[in-house]
């Protein structure tokens, strides 16, 4: 019996071992394992392959059942770097062509399988029934919103990730055809990537991949994983200037808003919506754009399966055909909420809109002119003419809502190669050409996966309705995928006097919108998210659980919930939120070291003001009691001497918005501010190892006030009026630059 091995190798193993297996036939030899650890075996007479990690000591192996025929080794580069591959056929139902790819420099695996003739494809490739048993589990539902499912793998388009206590961790996942790819097993006798059952014939030369990535730590091997399908598809992550959501404070009309199919019957839908915009300007709250949810088309009342008509949507409004709940009779507006139209309506308004998308009804007369499969419109023609009404509107994105139920009601999206790509790629291609960003709504996994063939889908909803405190739990987990897909995660509309809810929507790094009744709004709190054009003060990347979080809740050790992110405009400042929830007990604790820091850094507890000084290796410990959540700024603490914890008016102090760089010298921290043009003075503050002194190029500052008993600091800068004004994502800003000296 021989057995055939290939792995991941060293730079120098790479270009010996390219001479050795240059023919394409030549006998495969045994390659030593690079510094990621993984190698692969297969063996020809059962047709057995076997993955293998040094870190975690994993295996996972499995049989394609059948002899392997024309066995070969070869190398090459693709996106990802320099690859060893072995390749392989055999013959099960029909013939079938394999390939199990390793890469030097990445702990990651790829497996395809292709059919040379046109076949029906039910075999799953990898199918591992050898794996690491009693580990835990993280999948997520084939339902809206695609919450997540611990210690239970879904067998759906979902990825597998795979972990234990220590936060070794595993992902295996589809590469490929995301519409019709589906995981099977229970992870205790099958782990498998492949297809769905009800996918007809593939074409001759259809060639379907899936990914395994193995190494330490849960959210590194996660983004090992979504750096591999994203850099495939070549999706990046949304700038935070990508669109409007991204970039400013908004105000949302969509289910929970205080004004959604709701309004003052004395000035209509319309004008209720204006009279928002007018009481904002009035009161000088930034919003930068307006949402318009389902209530602004024409629809039937129909639901997506079909059925008897449910009914108006609101019973004690008008019966007109914008007051329902089914599908999209006409996706134009309606002519008894506007008269004059969209655009008129939004020209008036002066705020750019984003605007709701549901199914299309099954008697819509889009049929009759139009491709329309299910209740998805997948002509082309539909989505050019539409976006193109929108751009006419002022429309800057475009919510595709009620993909579960587009996707449960349009079978030919699970049946076939061609439907899925054709309703999202010409959403998404049309959209693009119009100027048009896009937002998924209610999406299943899979659809989080083919959003990476979309630049212009720049954030997705990880969470159901009306963001509250019974949301926090599901949206953080699913931004874990959302995330890892170069997708930013919606909380979804909140009221602004909810300091929680506000809090969580900044450090998520997505939208911040609110949906508050007229004169309920909160001006000092939404200060506290942005500045005063509205412009967004957050983090750079997501709020995500740490690995301690996923371990604890997967043994149900019932722990607060921990999750963090960070800022790193020349230093690296951490930010983290803890909440219990019901049965939690009330002490969180962590250690600096494992959010990612080393050295010296201050731990700062937003709501009392209270601050420590400690070593990243020591643990910061607090007892969350009333409020039960908890912000903290874990700020290194500089050569300097300095811990710098930013604007003290803000969620997130160091943002780039506001601070756009840091450069930390001995004894000396330099500190980049920018200003709208409407603010004056910041308040700065952080934690200094002596009183610091203060000077300010382009401005002034007041003494600054130092507590020489903790260290920590206050200073109120002020930028000249005759700072010149610059422009930062767009918008006009003032810069100037803060020195902080001390005696460190």
């Amino acid at each position: 019996m021989s057995t055939l091995q290939i792995s991941s190798l060293s730079t120098l193993a790479l270009l010996s071992g390219m001479l050795a297996l240059s023919a394409s036939k030549t006998p495969a030899a045994t390659l030593t394992p690079s510094a990621a650890g993984l190698s692969v075996s297969v063996d020809e007479a059962s047709g057995a392959y076997t993955v293998t990690a040094q870190n975690p000591a994993w295996t996972f192996s499995g049989t394609v059942g059948a002899p392997l025929t024309d066995v070969r080794s070869t190398s090459g580069r693709d996106k990802l770097g320099g690859y060893r591959q072995i390749a392989f056929g055999w013959k099960t139902d029909a013939s079938r062509e394999g390939t199990i790819r390793v890469y030097d420099a990445r702990p990651l695996v790829q497996f395809s399988i292709a059919t040379p003739q046109a076949s029906h494809l039910t075999q799953d490739f990898p199918a591992f029934t050898t794996f690491p048993q009693n580990i835990h589990t993280l999948s997520y539902v084939e339902n809206a919103m695609s919450p997540p499912s611990v210690n239970h793998l879904r067998n759906n388009g979902t990825p597998w990730f795979l972990f234990d206590d220590e936060a070794h961790a595993a992902v295996l996942s589809a590469g490929s055809d995301f519409f019709v790819a589906q995981m099977h097993g229970d992870g205790k006798t099958l782990l498998a990537s492949g297809l769905n059952p009800s996918l007809a014939d593939t074409p001759a030369g259809f060639t379907h991949t899936s990914w395994l990535a193995i190494g330490p730590g849960i959210e590194v091997t996660v983004h090992a994983w979504g750096d591999a399908i994203t850099t495939v598809s070549g999706k990046t992550r949304p700038a935070d200037d990508a669109d409007l959501t991204l970039k400013s404070l908004g105000y949302w009309t969509d289910n929970g808003a205080y004004y959604y199919y709701n309004y003052d019957k004395d000035k209509g839908y319309a004008g209720t919506i204006q009279a928002v915009a007018d009481e904002y300007r009035a009161k000088n709250i930034p919003i930068r754009y307006m949402q318009i949810d389902s209530w602004w088309y024409q629809k039937t009342q129909v639901p997506a399966g079909g059925g008897a008509p449910g009914g108006l949507k609101v019973a004690s409004l008008p019966a007109e055909n914008w007051n329902a709940y089914g599908g999209t009779l006409d996706y134009s507006a309606s002519p008894a909420l506007f008269p004059d139209g969209l655009a008129a309506f939004q020209k008036q308004l002066g705020l750019p809109l984003v605007v709701h998308g549901r199914w299309i009804d099954r008697t819509s007369p889009y049929h009759a002119n139009y491709k329309i499969s299910g209740v998805a419109a997948v002509d082309p023609r539909w989505w050019d003419d539409r976006t193109d009404y929108l751009k006419s509107s002022g429309v800057v994105t475009y919510e595709q809502d009620w993909l579960n139920e587009i996707y449960k009601n349009s079978p030919e999206m699970a049946s076939t190669l061609e439907t899925g790509p054709a309703f999202a790629d010409n959403m998404a291609r049309a959209a693009k050409a119009h100027g048009q960003t896009l937002q998924y709504c209610m999406p299943l996994p899979r659809f989080f996966l083919q959003g990476t063939h979309y630049n212009n889908l720049t954030t997705i909803r990880t969470s159901n309705d009306r963001f509250s405190r019974s949301r926090w739990n599901d949206f953080l987990y699913t931004s874990i995928l959302a995330d890892a897909m170069n997708i930013r995660p919606w909380t979804d509309v909140f009221m602004s006097t909810e300091m929680d809810n506000l809090t969580i929507a900044v450090l998520s790094s997505g939208p911040v919108g609110t949906g508050d009744a007229i004169g309920a709004e909160s001006r000092p709190n939404l200060l506290r998210a942005v500045r005063e054009d509205g412009a967004i003060v957050r983090p750079d990347a997501p709020l995500l659980p740490v690995d301690a979080t996923l371990v604890a809740d997967a043994s149900s050790l019932h722990h607060p919930f921990l999750a963090s992110t960070f800022t790193d405009n020349g230093q690296r400042t951490v930010y983290a939120f803890a909440y219990t929830r019901s049965g939690d007990a009330p002490g969180v604790s962590f250690t600096p070291s494992s959010l990612g820091l080393s050295g010296p850094v201050y731990v700062y507890k937003s709501a009392d003001g209270s601050g420590r000084r400690l070593s990243a290796s020591e643990t910061y410990s607090d007892t969350l009691g009333a409020p039960d959540w908890a912000e903290y700024v874990i700020a290194p603490v500089g050569r300097s001497g300095v811990a710098f914890l930013g604007d003290a008016g803000k969620i997130v102090g160091t943002g780039r918005s506001r601070i756009s760089s840091l450069q930390d010298a001995p004894g000396k921290l330099t500190v980049s501010l920018v200003l709208s043009p409407t603010e004056d003075a910041v308040t700065l503050h952080g934690y200094a190892a002596s009183a610091p002194t203060v000077s300010v190029k382009g401005g002034s500052a007041q003494p600054a006030a130092y507590n020489a008993a903790t260290g920590y600091f206050t200073v109120q800068v002020s930028v000249s009026s005759k700072a010149p004004t610059t422009l930062l994502d767009g918008d006009p800003v003032r810069r100037f630059n803060v020195v902080l000296k001390t005696k460190a």
